[in-house]
């Protein structure tokens, strides 16, 4: 394996110009009871990701940044608390392919610089078994300590949203994402807007009938009914990628 490293220079024109792919944030949600998603880990460069094996996260790759520290247990983000890990980013993977203009391929695997103790607050999300596309209707939550208003700040504790994924065919027409979503990604969001992932919860899990089936990776402001939330949906090359760079 090798680090794949990107940088972020480029122009990005058309519709891509108002994609917040570094900023997604809890649109519509509530807080969650303290810990109960405990898979969840905080990234410093404020993003999500999920503890899918003891030194292993799993995130969104516009979340990259050399000096990361994950931060595992928390509820809240600003205080200090006994469950918390704080475990320093030694390696970075991305996607081989990923492209920081359409944001094909974002997803990203970090290894922690030792295993987390895993207990009631912090434990491992499973991968998928096989890399099923969702159906449209499916119901999913989505979580993280994104914004909960555009352009607002970050919540200082973990929220959560509803979403329900929309169809593919829908999300690319000409007043949603313009043919931009690829087989590889998925919406979701709310008919009639209001809840969304949107600044913060880039790399979080999307769990849709209680399996991990997406990562937060951008949208268009926040809550919209025609920019739903986008996410990279773990497929099979996907899925096969993840466990073999977590295995060697």
């Amino acid at each position: 394996m090798h680090l794949q490293l990107v940088l972020y220079g480029a122009l990005v024109f058309g519709l891509l110009t108002s994609l917040e792919g570094d900023c997604l944030k809890i649109i519509g949600g509530k807080e969650v009871a303290p810990h109960s998603k405990p898979y969840m880990a905080y990234l410093s460069i404020g993003c999500g990701a999920a503890l899918i094996k003891e030194d292993w996260v799993l995130t969104a790759a516009h979340c990259f940044r050399l000096g990361e520290v994950a931060v595992l247990g928390a509820h809240s983000i600003k205080k200090n608390e006994k469950q918390q890990q704080m475990l320093q980013v030694k390696g970075v993977f991305m996607y081989p392919k990923y492209n920081c203009l359409t944001k094909q391929n974002d997803l990203m695997l970090m290894q922690l610089e030792k295993p987390a103790t895993l207990n009631k607050q912090v434990s491992l999300l499973s991968l998928p078994s096989s890399g099923d596309d969702v159906s449209p209707g499916t119901r999913c939550n989505v979580a993280g300590w994104g914004t909960t208003s555009f352009m607002g700040k970050m919540s200082d504790t973990l929220r959560e949203v509803n979403v329900t994924v929309i169809d593919r065919k829908l999300c690319n027409t000409n007043s949603y994402y313009n043919g931009l979503i690829s087989k590889s990604m998925l919406c979701a969001g709310d008919k009639i807007g209001g809840k969304d992932s949107c600044g913060g919860d880039s790399g979080g899990p999307l769990i849709c009938d209680g399996v991990y089936r997406g990562i937060v990776s951008f949208g268009a402001d926040c809550g919209l009914a025609t920019k739903p939330g986008v996410y990279t949906l773990l497929t099979d090359k996907y899925l096969k990628w993840i466990q073999d760079t977590i295995s060697a």
